[in-house]
């Protein structure tokens, strides 16, 4: 079982490995492609392994674009058990909630990291 933290920089996105989560935030102004979230998860695979459950936690600081239909390409990632999508913003809610349609995990919205990374470690733990 992982215990290190670890930072991955990517050109688009910034990764924070912990035990029980990854929190992702992508660079302002991207738009967040099928094969990028890829690269992502070569990385997610590589520290988590198949089995490790986890949450990724999307920490929404900048602006950037996704197509919500690719979050069903998660459905194949079994130990990636939850997303958690904060942000402080009304109109970004109002975008979270609508992806939260295409989400094929658990998803939960919060307003702070430190929310969303308590939600983790407890959803982790109970598993």
């Amino acid at each position: 079982m992982p215990v290190e933290i670890k930072e991955y920089a990517l050109s688009f996105t910034r990764l924070t490995c912990s035990q029980n989560y990854v929190i992702s935030e992508v660079k302002e102004g991207c738009y967040l492609t099928r094969d990028l979230f890829d690269e992502v998860l070569v990385i997610l695979e590589e520290y988590y392994g198949t089995a490790k459950p986890y949450i990724y936690i999307s920490n929404r600081k900048y602006d950037f674009n996704v197509n919500p239909v690719d979050y069903l390409n998660c459905i194949g990632i079994s130990n990636m058990i939850g997303v958690a999508i904060v942000t402080e913003t009304a109109s970004k809610m109002q975008t979270a909630n609508f992806e939260k349609n295409f989400m094929t995990k658990r998803t939960k919205i919060f307003g702070t990291l430190k929310e969303a990374i308590d939600w983790a470690n407890t959803f982790v733990e109970a598993q």
